[in-house]
């Protein structure tokens, strides 16, 4: 099974509590990622978007859900696939955030399995510039 990573980075004028609220909110991605974005499982506790809530990506019963394994507000965001997704497998994401002179920078990795090597260089490809794209949005 072949092993691929997206890494992307960008750096924003607006300060990190700003990034984060926006990154972070489930039912905002939609307008970073230009698909649709929904959250359907709030987490336990005061963060509805924290651990153990989950966001489905795209449209059902063709999208994806996302499962948020750990979250420290303005630092960090990991996250897993948790249903779909195929041809990848083992999917997961981490979003990590920091304060800089001009105002935040973001980190975003993904790392993924594909047993079709095309089909994961395809994926690796369209996830990069779709992230890309949808950073470039935010301001």
């Amino acid at each position: 099974m072949a092993q691929h990573q997206v890494h992307v980075s960008r750096d924003f004028t607006l300060p990190v509590e700003d990034v984060y609220a926006l990154l972070s909110d489930h039912n905002r991605l939609s307008r970073v990622l230009g698909v649709p974005v929904k959250r359907i499982r709030d987490a336990v506790g005061d963060d509805v978007n924290g651990v153990g809530s989950v966001r489905l990506i795209g449209v059902a019963p063709l999208g994806i859900e996302e499962t948020v394994t750990a979250a420290e507000p303005n630092r960090l965001i990991r996250y897993r696939i948790s249903k779909g997704g195929a041809p990848v497998k083992n999917h997961s994401g981490e979003l990590t955030f920091s304060k800089t002179a001009e105002g935040s920078r973001v980190q975003w990795v993904i790392d993924f399995d594909s047993s079709l090597p095309v089909a994961g260089t395809v994926v690796r490809l369209v996830l990069g510039a779709a992230i890309n794209r949808g950073l470039r949005r935010i301001s």
